[in-house]
């Protein structure tokens, strides 16, 4: 069982040095983060060592191979340079865990982690894990919220006992209500028990009409599966005092690396906007009533 932690005085010196967010490209300093500042070199650096990282643990792991990395060790993923990374570093300054937060202005289940898992490949499970993320996308938009998937979860061998691998999780219920509420999805791996780990703290199996949705073996990575889903304003009970404090804590005092100024960002926002109210495509129509 992962311990419990508590946002207490003494400790929030030590969150702030060891924590840091890096923005989405194209995304700059805004109101929501006080602390957010634009410094591209570093942006760029930054999540050159997440991908570094990630890129040994997962070798170490046996859920990549060598040809998988850069020449350079990083484990690239497309939806990186668009993604919110939560960067956990030990007094030392080296990473000891990371966590990615990935919301496409206009999602569709074709283009989600999900519609290219080993599940989905199967024509029996295929239907209803489109299903499943129709829904969630749908529910997201009545609510007025965001659809996201989480993912990239990596935590040092050293830190997996400690905090540190409690508040890779906690911080993104936390995120994702600070960034106006999230319903989420993330394909997680049974290995460490990180599946399970992620359910004790608010995550849920995929499930259609009361029916959870199996784990499965994925040959890309060497592992059994499951297809979580996560909503931001429900965490674990136990944690729900946490997250609140973590929301204010991320707002008010973490370090946000960014690569774009205001002027740059505003643009990307705009172009964002007019995506998103571009028609959608014919096949692509969004559902108008939810499965459950």
């Amino acid at each position: 069982m992962m311990p419990v932690c508590h946002l207490r005085s003494g400790h929030r010196g030590e969150e702030l040095r060891n924590h840091v967010l890096i923005a989405p490209s194209g995304w700059g300093p805004g109101h929501r983060f006080l602390r957010a500042t634009f410094a591209p070199d570093e942006h760029t650096a930054l999540l050159g060592d997440v991908q570094r990282f990630r890129g040994r643990s997962y070798l170490a792991d046996g859920a990549i191979r060598e040809n998988d990395l850069t020449s350079d060790g990083r484990h690239l993923q497309p939806v990186d340079n668009e993604s919110w990374h939560l960067v956990i570093r030990d007094e030392n300054g080296g990473i000891v865990g990371c966590a990615r937060y990935h919301s496409a202005p206009v999602p569709r289940f074709a283009s989600t982690a999900a519609a290219k898992s080993a599940l989905a490949q199967s024509p029996l499970w295929r239907p209803k894990v489109e299903r499943v993320v129709e829904n969630a996308i749908c529910l997201a938009r009545q609510r007025g919220a965001l659809f996201a998937e989480l993912g990239g979860w990596c935590v040092a061998d050293a830190a997996r006992n400690t905090r540190h691998a409690l508040n890779s999780v906690l911080y993104m219920f936390a995120l994702g209500e600070l960034l106006g509420g999230t319903i989420g999805l993330s394909t997680a791996t049974t290995r460490h028990a990180s599946s399970s780990i992620l359910q004790r703290l608010g995550a849920k199996k995929a499930s259609l009409r009361g029916e959870s949705l199996p784990s499965y073996y994925d040959p890309r990575f060497a592992c059994e599966m499951e297809l979580l889903q996560f909503d931001s304003r429900m965490p674990a009970p136990r944690y729900a005092q946490r997250v609140t404090g973590l929301r204010s804590l991320i707002m008010a005092e973490m370090p946000v690396v960014c690569s774009a100024g205001p002027q740059s960002a505003a643009a990307a926002s705009l172009t964002s906007l007019l995506n998103a109210l571009s028609p959608v495509p014919a096949g692509n129509a969004p559902l108008v009533t939810l499965e459950t």
